[in-house]
């Protein structure tokens, strides 16, 4: 059923679309500090719902899922960051320390570990305990070694709506969500929906399956997206005052209604 001035749910058979766009640019700062960028230039627009008002035939726009798309392929490690160098100690236990002053790191995130110094293996492990500059993870190996690591950190991405076309003032961009994207080769694709980070929405069409969280809950993919009003656009930019050495193709589609 095609929308109409009576009717606005929306209709992805009316205008639907498929948006790819390469994001590379910093924040200018660390999201810890804030993620509000600290110039204007230093985010990148990956979808515009008419923020020129010049098309009067919609009224906005429904997103059934927005995924990245690292932008080659790798089969052990995502490059898109200079790693953090760290040092490591590891003491007959497979418990192993890392300090690295301001990681991002969190509990149950997956790290790509480059051990350049002692008789450590290059590994893929999980954080299991953190402090302010240190973590430490479970490692595939008991061993009592220590030195120098490279640490490639998750690459943390924040998206923002804004409600102008003319963006003048970095308070113009209100963020949404951040997705943090553990840099392992398992990620080179990574979906919002099925990741649960896009929020819940209240879609006037019910569809099958079971809730999120369920064992079933793939099935059901539609109960999370975002819906925008024309005039507005979403944006994104990433953690950090470095520009990515390799961006992530942000995905979006959906349909105008």
């Amino acid at each position: 059923m095609a929308s109409s001035s009576t009717n606005k749910q929306p209709a992805m058979i009316d205008r639907p679309f498929l948006n790819s766009t390469l994001v590379t640019v910093a924040s200018g700062q660390l999201f810890s500090t804030s993620l509000i960028p600290t110039a204007v230039g230093n985010a990148t627009n990956v979808l515009d719902v008419d923020s020129s008002l010049t098309d009067t035939s919609i009224s906005g726009a429904y997103i059934d899922e927005i995924w990245l798309r690292y932008s080659k392929e790798r089969n052990i490690f995502l490059d898109a960051t200079t790693a953090g160098a760290g040092t490591y100690s590891q003491s007959g236990t497979t418990a192993v320390v890392v300090t690295l002053a301001n990681h991002n790191l969190k509990v149950g995130q997956s790290v790509y570990l480059d051990y350049t110094s002692g008789t450590a293996v290059d590994e893929t492990a999980t954080v299991t305990a953190i402090t302010s500059s240190t973590f430490t993870v479970t490692s595939a190996g008991t061993l009592t070694t220590s030195g120098n690591v490279n640490v490639y950190q998750p690459i943390d991405i924040c998206f923002y709506v804004v409600g102008t076309s003319s963006i003048t003032n970095t308070n113009q961009f209100f963020p949404l969500f951040t997705v943090s994207v553990p840099a392992i080769a398992a990620n080179q694709t990574y979906s919002l929906t099925l990741n649960e980070i896009l929020p819940l929405i209240n879609h006037p069409v019910p569809h099958a399956g079971d809730n999120f969280g369920s064992a079933n809950n793939e099935v059901s993919p539609k109960t999370r997206g975002l819906v925008m009003e024309r005039g507005q656009a979403l944006y994104a930019a990433v953690s950090g005052t470095t520009a990515l050495t390799s961006g992530f193709y942000v995905c979006v589609q959906g349909g105008f209604y």
